[in-house]
């Protein structure tokens, strides 16, 4: 069963383009959520306290900023 991928983004963030590129390329399907918007913001801020974006949540995975050694090991051969 594939799990739902959750990302926190800003506008003009580049590590959440290099995020979104990365996840596209392979093909997964996440939903996006724009952490200027209050309802978003709180959302992220009951899963985490991280400062930067991009937070990708996978389940119970949260990935904080962009790594893409540790994308690669949470998405692999997809």
């Amino acid at each position: 069963m594939k799990q739902e991928v959750i990302m926190y983004t800003l506008p003009l963030c580049p590590y959440c383009a290099r995020a979104k590129r990365f996840l596209s390329s392979k093909g997964i399907s996440y939903t996006e959520r724009n952490i200027l918007v209050p309802k978003n913001l709180k959302e992220l801020r009951k899963v985490t306290n991280a400062i930067g974006v991009p937070v990708t949540i996978v389940g119970e995975r949260v990935l904080t900023r962009f790594s893409s050694a540790e994308y690669e090991e949470v998405f692999p051969n997809q």
